[in-house]
């Protein structure tokens, strides 16, 4: 098993720690399906390099089916069909499980897809999926805040805006700072909804970004995934009754 050097997230959602320890940050997470190369090797911790986020760090090594090289390449830099409802229940490499929201479906055909060379199978209907942008951010609204989150019972505010994006087709980067270089500038008064809105710290650095809902009423996670107002200098908290977050511009993906 450990000789390989490549794997995928064989459980549905799994921690990447910034050090080989329980006690460390999480720096981002993998979702059932995600491809990793294998940079340091032992148990039970191991070091990994996650090329969709461009991040590196440690997490469980049973939490990964371990595959070739030839595997690894064959989906690494393919875009694949995700997971488009709240849970879905499958057959996969460890059993019957329930597998999460923008998940991976490798080489999905049919109700069967690939997780290396194990064949596994779709063990519900998938619904038609015809919702906009919005509608999809609009399915995390109170979930809480976890840095480095991306899953349902925990997101930062750009994995909210990354596993968004790729329910839609759109790869983006993990973070902010670089996801704000992704897709056309907008004008504020040319914004319309489902357009991405950046922020930036008391340094000038792009650090938040949410999701237009309409002209008025942006959705981002900030201790949860929550609407408020917004206008040309940044995010009015009415609760706080204050601006939160400072404007820096407008995209479209």
């Amino acid at each position: 098993m450990m000789k390989k050097n490549h794997g995928i997230c064989q459980v549905s959602i799994a921690p990447v720690r910034k050090s080989p320890t329980d006690e460390s940050e999480i720096v981002t997470q993998l979702l059932f399906g995600d491809y990793v190369e294998l940079r340091e090797k032992g148990e039970p911790w191991i070091k990994v390099f996650f090329p969709a986020d461009n991040y590196e760090g440690w997490m469980d090594f049973k939490q990964l089916h371990y595959i070739s090289e030839q595997d690894f390449q064959a989906g690494v830099h393919q875009l694949h069909e995700v997971v488009k409802t709240g849970l879905l229940k499958i057959k996969g490499p460890i059993g019957i499980q329930h597998i999460i929201f923008g998940s991976n479906l490798p080489f999905l055909e049919d109700n069967f897809f690939k997780i290396g060379e194990i064949k596994c199978e779709i063990l519900a209907d998938i619904p038609a999926f015809n919702e906009s942008l919005v509608s999809t951010a609009l399915r995390y609204e109170n979930t809480p805040y976890l840095w480095g989150g991306k899953g349902i019972l925990g997101i930062d505010c750009s994995g909210f805006i990354q596993i968004v994006a790729k329910v839609h087709g759109v790869s983006m980067p993990r973070d902010a700072s670089q996801q704000v270089n992704i897709g056309i500038n907008v004008a504020f008064s040319g914004r319309k909804a489902g357009d991405l809105m950046y922020f930036i710290n008391a340094k000038g650095k792009v650090h938040h970004v949410g999701v237009l809902i309409d002209d008025k009423k942006i959705i981002h996670a900030a201790g949860h995934v929550r609407i408020d107002d917004y206008n040309e200098e940044g995010i009015y908290r009415s609760d706080f009754g204050k601006l939160t977050h400072f404007f820096h511009s407008i995209r479209r993906i």
